[in-house]
């Protein structure tokens, strides 16, 4: 298996167009695959690179700098024997094809982590969304199966829940024993109440989470167009401007309704949800993106993690 000799030049820099030209000169002799790599066309390798380029990297490993003609010689020959060398020993042929199906997939998720991840993010709220639209069609085996496997990661109360098809968006909890007959206080019924043709059918997610993985997908979306260009949010801002709303408004409404405890009851609003769900989802992306993207870049460059 050939090395890889990866080259960080500065476009019309004589130093640079001298390594390429070693390069060239020793693949006869050593093989080597040669990724060229402009450090003008991307922030971070300009802010890693720009001001000593040109710098190679020879299987993941960096060359001293400035780069010689004879360190980059004598490097491509102990990769060749390397190579070499692990050609010669037997390796099981099934462990070699898994490992190197394993570097595939890494590299592949490396450079589409993004990607995969508002995939998810919009499988997973759009089936919750599919819920409501397959009980209006009358599937409703198939409904049952997505609140099912929802309920164990949102509670699904009918009354902060948003409905589809119906007279209204929301049910307020004052209001929901009057149309449903169920009494709030019974959890487990209102959490199983799914709608009616009249009242609209449920989200299977409740509003807090549905305004949480939309601005989650929205800010994902965002990402992709802002990355490389933009900081993480400091996690102090996270905390104050994501969390700190969120488990306000939710800690309150729940410690407001429990009976050991003497708090004034307290229901929050579908408006409040939304605005504190849709704070958490933006900042957590503003947050962990850029580290998550960083991450990926150190792994496509061969460089190790700075980070713990």
């Amino acid at each position: 298996m050939s090395s890889r000799l990866i080259l960080y030049i500065r476009k019309n820099d004589p130093a640079g167009k001298q390594a390429r030209e070693w390069s060239d000169a020793l693949q006869a002799e050593f093989p080597h695959l040669l990724d060229l790599r402009d450090v003008d066309t991307r922030p971070d390798w300009k802010e890693a690179f720009g001001a000593i380029a040109p710098v190679a990297e020879l299987d993941g490993r960096r060359l001293a700098v400035p780069i010689t003609q004879v360190e980059l010689k004598s490097a491509l020959a102990l990769g060749k024997a390397i190579g070499q060398y692990r050609k010669e020993t037997h390796v099981p042929k099934p462990i070699q094809a898994l490992s190197n199906s394993a570097d595939r997939m890494a590299m592949w998720f490396s450079r589409h982590w993004l990607a995969a991840f508002n995939g998810f993010i919009a499988v997973y709220l759009g089936l919750a969304l599919l819920a409501p639209v397959l009980l209006k069609l009358g599937a409703a085996r198939p409904a049952s199966w997505i609140y099912t496997i929802y309920s164990y990661s949102c509670h699904q109360l009918g009354y902060r829940s948003f409905y589809l098809f119906g007279e209204a968006l929301v049910i307020p909890r004052d209001e929901f024993v009057a149309v449903t007959g169920i009494d709030p206080n019974d959890l487990w019924a209102a959490r199983a109440f799914t709608g009616n043709s009249s009242l609209g059918y449920k989200i299977a997610l409740c509003q807090r989470d549905v305004a949480i993985y939309s601005l989650i997908l929205l800010g994902g979306i965002a990402f992709h167009f802002l990355r490389g260009k933009i900081k993480p949010l400091h996690w102090t801002l996270w905390l104050l401007l994501g969390v700190f709303p969120m488990g306000l408004d939710g800690g309150t409404q729940l410690l407001s309704y429990l009976p050991f405890l003497d708090f004034p009851l307290r229901e929050s609003t579908p408006l409040l949800r939304v605005i504190t769900g849709s704070l958490f989802g933006l900042t957590s992306v503003w947050f962990a993106y850029p580290y998550v993207q960083e991450s990926m870049d150190e792994d496509l460059a061969g460089k190790p993690s700075g980070r713990a």
